[in-house]
């Protein structure tokens, strides 16, 4: 069927069509926009009133930005193509909450998806804020429900089967340009991790990126930071599966501390925190790693948090409000200083 490009599409016909994936029979009368807005993908709140159906009256949809620059790095990456098949093909497999799908359909090109899903907030469910970074009952829920979700697919024979398509995270040469930028922009007065950690990314990209891709595979959110995340009963769920990937699921962990937890709350208690991952993964159909592995990994994938950041804070309001990829910059300094992470990649390069 042919995928809708703008919200004006959005019509109570095309959904009635579009939902018999999932809700055979059912029929909407009419459809009307509640908000919307684009950024890095196009996202708006729909009200539909339906002739005879238990689906939900509000829904909210995911489909391709308005902006030419954040279209063409969606189309780019295969984001939201990505993120439009997760949806369909694996959300109801994994064992951690995620937004409840109604149907998802993408174009072979990328070019065009479209996500309805839950409104999550009709569901009662919250999102945390940027003071969720020092709230540790927030921060321990993460870490656990991350084990969970590295647990139920560690070293997963889906991988070689119906989860093939999924990859591990991207790595191009996109990142290196708008590191490169962020230097250029911002570096100025910067600390010396950040200009080695900016020397080290650029000039050994691909062998950096083959560390971290090395290990046993799991299934990765992939962008685990806090603006990704709800909170149901005070346990937390995981939006925006657009990044979705396969590699060592301490990317995740490690991407999500150094990013977003307060620096004076990740340093009193990364320790606690790696320890926690470490029992709930096992516990959860994961491996038995000592803590001198996790705390490797937490060490190494912090690099991978430092990018995402810069590489944010690069691509200025296009992608988030400034200060928030200002503060998440000062956070991934701090993580990749008191970790010595840029140490351990010389070590593990032979640099």
């Amino acid at each position: 069927m042919e995928i809708p490009d703008r919200l004006e599409d959005l019509t109570a016909s095309w959904l009635s069509e579009a939902v018999q994936q999932t809700a055979p029979g059912a029929s909407a009368l009419s459809v009307d926009v509640l908000d919307a807005h684009s950024g890095t993908t196009g996202r708006a709140r729909l009200r539909v009133e339906w002739s005879s159906s238990d689906l939900p009256q509000t829904l909210f949809v995911k489909l391709a930005p308005t902006d030419p620059i954040q279209r063409a790095m969606v189309i780019e990456t295969g984001m939201g193509a990505r993120e439009a098949r997760f949806y369909r093909e694996v959300s109801a497999s994994v064992p951690v909450r995620v937004a409840r799908h109604l149907c998802s359909f993408w174009a072979p090109d990328g070019k065009a998806y479209i996500m309805l899903m839950e409104d999550l907030a009709a569901a009662g469910c919250t999102f945390p804020t940027h003071e969720s970074a020092t709230d540790i009952a927030v921060v321990r829920s993460t870490v656990e429900q991350l084990a969970r979700l590295h647990g139920g697919f560690w070293n997963s024979p889906r991988f070689a089967s119906d989860l093939a398509w999924i990859e591990p995270p991207m790595r191009s040469e996109f990142g290196v340009v708008m590191v490169k930028q962020g230097v250029e922009a911002f570096g100025q007065g910067q600390p010396a991790c950040f200009r080695e950690a900016a020397r080290l990314y650029c000039g050994h990209h691909q062998a950096l990126s083959n560390l971290l891709d090395h290990g046993t595979p799991t299934l990765l959110h992939g962008d685990a930071h806090i603006g990704n995340m709800f909170v149901e009963d005070g346990t937390i769920g995981l939006l925006d599966w657009a990044c979705v990937s396969r590699g060592p699921g301490l990317r995740d962990v490690g991407y999500y501390l150094a990013n977003s937890v307060d620096t004076d709350v990740r340093r009193a208690e990364q320790e606690e925190l790696i320890a926690r991952y470490v029992k709930t993964l096992r516990e959860s159909g994961g491996p038995t790693l000592t803590m001198d592995e996790a705390w490797r990994g937490y060490r190494l994938y912090a690099i991978a948090s430092w990018v995402a950041a810069v590489v944010t804070l690069a691509a200025g309001d296009r992608m988030q409000a400034t200060a928030v990829g200002a503060r998440a910059v000062q956070r991934t300094n701090a993580a990749i200083a008191d970790l010595e992470t840029t140490t351990l990649i010389e070590e593990e390069l032979g640099l």
